[in-house]
């Protein structure tokens, strides 16, 4: 018997990591046709965008984006006519990056480096942007709360932040609440870098510790897939003019102001 179930074991095992293979090849092939597009909720996310926004808005602005992919959001962040975006991600993916960077049709700049591992002073050199778009980034990191301050910080008041990430699976009772699943020390789908899948009320909830109040739930997964949204959030967030982040260890009166997501 326990033969038979180790047999099952490994064919799932197999099955599941075939599996995966044939969605890289499938996202690598498709991932560099505008026709074909492989996640069309990106499109329609940028769609909400220029409609609560307007289509000038961002002109001879700077945008950043976090983690570019395969270039078509790029692509179209270029159309809005920035004075300058700045692409980041990680030294792993710049080979595949260099082979669409030099179709983008604004200035651009390509920074290799982990947002969140950057030094103090190379993360302050890349100055303010009216919008940062970061989509399947979030639950790739440990430390999601500092994650999203660091995005809060990287804006100028009245910018607007782009977010959409995968939430916790499986568990459907659990997913209107403030919860996070942590995958540990073994990671989501064996993938080394999800260790945290929050539910979109969790994200909600951090958006607001860190200082956004104004949060637009976007439609986006209704142009590919309406069951996406029971397993990814996405949301349209404003920086206010001024401050409201939250800060804790303050009742007493007798400590100095400790912003969350502030620690270093």
């Amino acid at each position: 018997m326990s033969l038979v179930l180790s047999s099952i074991s490994q064919l799932e095992t197999n099955l599941k990591f075939n599996l995966n293979i044939l969605k890289a090849f499938l996202r690598k092939i498709y991932g560099v046709s505008h026709k074909m597009e492989p996640m069309l909720y990106r499109s329609e996310l940028f769609s909400e965008l220029t409609s609560l926004v307007g289509n000038d808005y961002f002109e001879s602005g700077r945008l950043l984006e976090i983690g570019p992919k395969d270039g078509l959001d790029s692509y179209r962040l270029a159309a809005l006519k920035p004075e300058e975006l700045v692409l980041v991600d990680l030294p792993e993916k710049r080979y595949s990056i260099e082979r669409w960077l030099h179709k983008i049709v604004c200035p651009y700049k390509f920074v290799e480096a982990n947002i969140m591992y950057m030094s103090r002073q190379d993360f302050v050199s890349l100055g303010k942007f009216d919008l940062v778009w970061c989509t399947g980034v979030l639950y790739h990191n440990a430390e999601q709360l500092r994650f999203l301050r660091k995005l809060y910080n990287l804006l100028s008041p009245g910018g607007y932040l782009v977010l959409e990430s995968a939430t916790l699976r499986d568990l459907r009772h659990l997913r209107s609440g403030n919860f996070v699943q942590i995958h540990y020390p073994d990671t989501y789908n064996d993938t080394g870098t999800i260790t945290h899948l929050p539910t979109r009320g969790a994200i909600k909830t951090w958006l607001n510790m860190v200082g956004f109040k104004d949060i637009y739930d976007s439609h986006c997964y209704r142009a590919s897939d309406r069951r996406l949204s029971q397993h990814r959030y996405a949301c349209i967030c404003q920086r206010p003019m001024t401050d409201s982040s939250g800060t804790y260890y303050a009742k007493s009166g007798c400590n100095p102001t400790y912003i969350l997501g502030e620690s270093t």
